[in-house]
C-alpha cells in the first residue's frame, strides 16, 4: 500500500512538473524532485526514467545532486518567464496591483534561478 502511495504522489508530481514547463510561475524543480524522491521509494525502474529522461533528467540530477543549474537552463527560464509576465502585464494593465505582483513574483523567481551556482 505504501509504495502504490508513493508510485501515486510521485506521478502526480511529474505531471505537475510537466505542467510547470509550460505554465508560467508553476514550479517545475520541485515537483520533479518530489517525484523522484517518491520513486525512490516505490520504483527503481521509475526513478531511473526520471533521472534519465533526455528532456529533464540531466538537469534534474545535476540539481539534485549539487544544486546547481546549467547557464543554458537559467537563461531560457529567465527569458521564458518573463516573456509570459510581459504578455500577462499588458494583458492586466487595467489592474495595477495585478501588474505589480506579477513583476514582483518575476524578479523574486528571477533572484532564485541566479542565487543558484552556475554549470557550463
Amino acid at each position: 500500500m505504501r509504495r502504490a502511495v508513493f508510485l501515486g504522489v510521485g506521478t502526480l508530481s511529474v505531471t505537475a512538473g510537466i505542467i510547470g514547463i509550460v505554465v508560467p510561475l508553476w514550479p517545475t524543480t520541485c515537483f520533479l524532485l518530489l517525484a523522484a524522491w517518491c520513486y525512490a521509494r516505490s520504483s527503481p525502474r521509475a526513478e531511473r526514467w526520471l533521472l534519465e529522461n533526455r528532456v529533464f533528467g540531466r538537469y534534474l540530477t545535476a540539481y539534485r545532486e549539487r544544486g546547481v543549474i546549467s547557464t543554458r537552463v537559467r537563461r531560457g527560464a529567465t527569458i521564458f518567464l518573463w516573456s509570459a509576465i510581459l504578455v500577462s502585464a499588458v494583458l492586466a494593465a487595467g489592474h495595477l496591483w495585478i501588474v505589480a505582483l506579477l513583476l514582483l513574483v518575476a524578479a523574486l523567481v528571477t533572484a532564485h534561478l541566479y542565487s543558484l551556482p552556475g554549470e557550463g
